[in-house]
């Protein structure tokens, strides 16, 4: 993983979070997720916090634009699927980055649009504990049942085999928008827009046909498959929610 992509999540993850909504035309509305996703219910950029801007509106169409590093994976799942479950058709923006939690509240879009000098990142769950063996082990557990309900949320989308996708979430793989809409996790490549931080990062594509890592092959093998931009997966039904274990303090650690 390029250490600058790193190095500029990790400042956005300190930067102010702004969730906010703008009203357009008739029932049409923007939504817009910029910084990182808070765990915590009272924050405006919680789960909790989106819920009731959402409340606050009869909306047809949602328009969410996401630039974000991630945090929270359990309030990204909770955002994805408030989002999911909304009755108004939602059209993704990835505005700038849409790395870790954030990509799975993309996986929520009836479309995801990516400018093409855009970028998603998706990985495994991660977190910081302290403790004994016994803690560490049962985090282990944790996080193992966290990736397989994030998983899922790909799946979704995701053209190719479970375990295709288990490997680019092993290897923290961050995905151009070609490369996002070759794997069904995006529908469009749109054109470019003008993003701080991102505008100034090198093209590493040179064209070649020998794959120097997995993502880079399985791109190959996909992108001739990518289906056309006027053509997206159904809106899947939500499945009943599961009890969970008071995991809270896990989250998405980039």
């Amino acid at each position: 993983m390029p250490n600058e992509l790193k190095e500029q999540i990790m400042n956005m993850m300190n930067k102010k979070t702004d969730i906010r909504f703008e009203a357009g035309q008739g029932k049409e509305y923007s939504m817009y997720i910029y910084g990182p996703i808070s765990g915590f219910s009272f924050s405006s950029r919680s789960a909790e916090g989106i819920r009731r801007q959402l409340s606050e509106v009869d909306a047809e169409k949602i328009h969410v634009h996401i630039n974000s590093p991630g945090g929270s994976a359990f309030d990204g799942v909770a955002i994805s699927n408030l989002l999911r479950n909304h009755k108004a058709e939602i059209i993704v923006h990835v505005d700038g980055w849409a790395a870790s939690a954030a990509s799975v509240i993309a996986m929520a879009g009836d479309k995801v649009i990516m400018p093409e000098n855009t970028m998603m990142m998706i990985h495994r769950a991660s977190t910081i504990e302290w403790g004994n063996a016994a803690l560490f082990e049962k985090t282990a557990a944790d996080l193992r049942k966290i990736d397989s309900a994030l998983a899922s949320s790909y799946k979704k989308r995701f053209v190719g085999t479970q375990e295709e996708l288990d490997q680019l979430l092993d290897d923290e793989s961050f995905l151009t928008a070609e490369e996002a809409v070759a794997f069904g996790l995006a529908d469009e490549v749109g054109e470019e827009i003008e993003i701080q931080d991102l505008e100034d990062l090198d093209d590493d594509d040179d064209g070649e046909e020998e794959y120097e890592n997995f993502k880079d092959k399985l791109v190959a093998k996909y992108a001739a498959q990518a289906k056309p931009n006027n053509q997206k997966p159904p809106k899947q039904e939500p499945t009943p929610a599961e009890s969970k274990q008071n995991m809270s303090k896990l989250f998405l650690n980039l």
